[in-house]
């Protein structure tokens, strides 16, 4: 199930690219709306199927708090910080942000919560870094 996890979200990410590419001179918030108009159409048929009688009953910002309000802003930044990073990079580039910045919170962590890093993290670290500056020095040959 990993191994159909990964295929679909690396296909995911080069269609998002493929798209967001594919008309250069189209704004990238008008890109963001068609893109972010997909994914509320699937998820209000998710909303259908499983919670109808919820959101009838008690509405659909039911059990919403502010962290909840402030969790969606953050996403939905990050989603446009993720849009201009596919645009004028590439998909690589934004898996090693994302990796990088999973290795930086992880560090903060352990100063701020008290969060104790295993073997397993010190080697996806290595993988991680030695990946980022191999794909660094393969750009700065050409």
């Amino acid at each position: 199930m990993a191994i159909v996890m990964a295929l679909l979200s690396g296909f995911a990410g080069v269609y998002t690219e493929a798209i967001i590419k594919k008309r250069p001179s189209r704004n990238i918030n008008v890109q963001n709306f068609w893109l972010y108009i997909f994914g509320m159409a699937f998820n209000a048929v998710a909303i259908l199927i499983q919670d109808f009688d919820a959101v009838m009953n008690k509405g659909f910002f039911h059990g919403y708090s502010i962290i909840t309000t402030l969790m969606i802003l953050n996403h939905a930044l990050s989603g446009i910080a993720v849009s201009m990073v596919m645009k004028y990079a590439d998909n690589i580039v934004k898996v090693y942000a994302t990796s990088v910045a999973m290795l930086l919170t992880a560090i903060v962590s352990v100063f701020l919560f008290g969060f104790h890093l295993t073997l397993a993290f010190f080697l996806g670290a290595t993988v991680v870094s030695v990946s980022v500056y191999l794909h660094s020095a393969g750009k700065l040959q050409r």
